[in-house]
């Protein structure tokens, strides 16, 4: 028997579930199917502290979920208790509480159906078309197909691409292939302090400069601005060892477990001696122990109610089978993972190599009882930080995330869904060292990582034209480094979901989707495309969704979109240049566009009725009928007067200008 949807999500991650959620609402009967019982991957499964740099809203989904973290601490413990503080206006928050959120957010929707515990074994493809998928329960004991006219790719692994027949990637690129600094085999040390090595951060960023993010969170707000309105992560500079040789090969980041821990005596679970523990397993870390001090070694960070996430116990080098694996092997892979982290903790607890003070700082922790009671305490979720990727029709690498040769931004994508800005970094790769370095393949690249676009075509993969892929989406390793975090894949996870729906009312494949029609839909509803530091998605102002949908087409050299600002003559000039050949139809380079606005150096200010010349020019010199001028400004209710014309209200004219193409 055959089950048929409109659209099947397969994964149960955030980015699954927000694609389900939107296509539900726009109005589409969808199914979502999980790999195991219990929703939100690994933001239900000990991933508690957001990794965002970005405290600005980016998309619906995420900014519910935030509210709702909020509205449960506020509401069970009170406004002013340590809980509702810990939970950082909901970036912070326990497994079960995130888990019970998206339960409840799933559960809202009635065109959303959700079946639990079965992974594909199958998939009917005919050409370009993905016709149906059958999966099997992990019990063993049912199968079931479900054909769709859209099918999303949103599970850790890839595993849907790969049974679809489509191309992807495994493993690290080599430096050449991209230009890519951070790429191939890489050994690197950290400096803690503010000097940028130049190696580090390559040609044409001055080390000397200032750190381009806030100040920690415990800084004084009048004292964490900064050019850039991000808050920074406290990991320090990335400086290449020079015997990294680039070289690519098949290896991929460590996995772990992140475990919820407490120091609560009544909620406090000590870990049992594991059956295949070995101390030897453990020795080589106490010397990083004795140098950092406990908390840090785990990488505790502290979460509501006297939990805390651990962020260690990685196993680099034993997980390359893991991404291509039959589920068995990839039961063993994960079970290795789960006795190490448990076999740490116990060994802390209990090794007379470690410390006596240490042992009993060691002693307060353990399993909170109240989390994955279903699961003796223990995560449901592997942390699977990387697998295969799709090869794509564009690779999100390195160089998106990186300033732009004379911009201050990134390069400009023409048909961005979404926004990354975590720093580039990956964990180890394999546990071999230099001296001083960091494990093989570990980098974090704050220190060249900017706010980047993210194109609509890293989810398109090559040869299928109803399959998106916002979660094993196109990219090089490096630059699945700034992507491959939640909150980013809810915001594209909810593109996605976006796209289905213009791509099922139109009656056309996702790949063939209008992009202007679609990224405006985005931008309307407070979708983040390009990220801007004095512009939120939410703003009530009249050219917020222009700004939005302009920066994806070169109107913007940097971060500030300065919209209050009046517009001037130069300026006036090189937009209307690009304005009239985006409505010509002409190709044309948004990131060059953009660069040209660095020289349009000028003060003399403009009004609506020398704009509108402006446009009329541009237009009939690009063989455009110039009525459209009068058009978009009646449509945007920007009327001529001798007032400067402020540049939100001209952003307003040509997004209704380019709009009507």
């Amino acid at each position: 028997m055959t089950r048929t949807y409109s659209t099947v999500v397969l994964g149960g991650t955030p980015g699954g579930i927000a694609a389900g959620i939107r296509a539900a609402r726009e109005g589409h009967d969808v199914l979502l199917i999980t790999y195991n019982d219990h929703l939100g991957g690994m933001m239900t499964s000990g991933l508690s502290y957001t990794d965002t740099l970005m405290m600005k809203p980016r998309s619906p989904v995420f900014a519910e979920f935030r509210a709702a973290v909020r509205d449960h601490y506020r509401t069970e413990f009170g406004a002013d208790s340590s809980a509702y503080e810990a939970c950082e206006q909901g970036y912070i928050f326990e497994p079960h509480v995130a888990e019970e959120i998206f339960d409840a957010l799933v559960a809202d929707e009635s065109r959303l159906d959700v079946l639990r515990g079965y992974y594909p074994t199958a998939v009917e493809r005919n050409d370009r078309t993905l016709n149906s998928v059958t999966v099997e329960s992990f019990d063993g004991d049912e199968t079931v197909t479900v054909a769709a006219s859209v099918f999303v790719e949103a599970t850790y692994e890839g595993d849907l691409l790969a049974k679809a027949g489509v191309p992807y990637r495994l493993g690290r690129e080599s430096r050449t292939e991209y230009d890519e600094q951070f790429a191939g085999e890489l050994y690197t040390r950290t400096r803690g302090d503010r000097y940028y090595p130049q190696e580090a951060v390559g040609e044409g960023v001055d080390p000397s400069a200032p750190a381009d993010r806030r100040g920690p969170l415990d800084t004084p707000t009048e004292k964490r601005q900064g050019p850039l309105d991000l808050v920074p992560h406290p990991a320090g500079i990335s400086e290449i060892h020079p015997k990294s040789t680039g070289t690519g090969d098949h290896r991929i980041q460590a996995y772990s477990y992140r475990l919820c821990l407490t120091d609560d005596p009544e909620n406090r679970i000590k870990p049992d001696r594991p059956a295949d523990y070995d101390r030897e397993d453990y020795l080589d870390a106490l010397e990083e122990l004795e140098r950092v001090g406990l908390r840090p070694f785990l990488r505790l960070r502290y979460l509501p109610n006297q939990k805390a996430d651990m962020n260690t116990a990685d196993l680099p080098g034993e997980n390359y089978d893991y991404p291509e694996a039959d589920w068995d092997r990839r039961a063993e892979i994960a079970d290795r993972h789960e006795s190490h982290a448990l076999g740490l903790l116990y060994f802390l607890q209990n090794d007379d190599a470690v410390a006596d003070d240490v042992r009993e700082r060691a002693n307060e922790w353990g399993l909170a009882a109240d989390e994955f009671v279903e699961n003796d305490n223990f995560p449901f979720q592997l942390y699977v930080r990387e697998a295969r990727r799709l090869d794509g029709r564009h690779t999100f690498t390195e160089g998106d995330a990186r300033h732009a040769p004379g911009l201050d931004r990134t390069p400009v994508v023409w048909d961005s869904i979404a926004v990354a800005e975590y720093p580039l970094d990956s964990h180890a790769c394999k546990p071999d060292r230099q001296a001083g370095s960091h494990p093989e393949g570990h980098f974090y690249a704050s220190q060249v990582t900017r706010p980047a676009h993210i194109s609509y075509r890293t989810v398109l993969p090559k040869g299928v034209d109803n399959l998106l892929v916002p979660v094993p989406l196109s990219a090089s390793h490096v630059g699945y480094g700034s992507i491959r975090l939640e909150p980013t894949w809810l915001h594209i996870g909810e593109s996605v979901g976006y796209a289905v729906a213009t791509a099922l009312e139109t009656d056309t494949p996702p790949a063939d989707i209008d992009r202007n029609r679609f990224q405006h839909r985005l931008a309307e509803n407070a979708v983040m495309l390009s990220f801007f530091n004095d512009l939120e998605v939410t703003d009530d102002e009249s050219w917020t969704a222009a700004v939005q949908f302009l920066g994806t087409r070169g109107f913007f050299e940097s971060y500030d979109a300065d919209p209050e600002a009046p517009l001037t003559a130069p300026v006036a000039s090189e937009w209307a240049e690009t304005a009239a050949a985006l409505v010509a139809g002409e190709s044309q380079d948004a990131t060059e566009r953009a660069r040209i606005l660095m020289d349009a150096s000028g003060t003399t200010t403009v009004t609506a009725s020398d704009f509108a010349d402006e446009l009329r020019r541009a237009l009939d010199w690009h063989g455009v009928e110039v009525g459209r001028v009068e058009t978009a400004f009646d449509q945007s209710d920007v009327h001529s007067d001798s007032h400067p014309l402020g540049r939100g209200d001209a952003c307003r004219v040509l997004y209704h200008l380019v709009s009507n193409t």
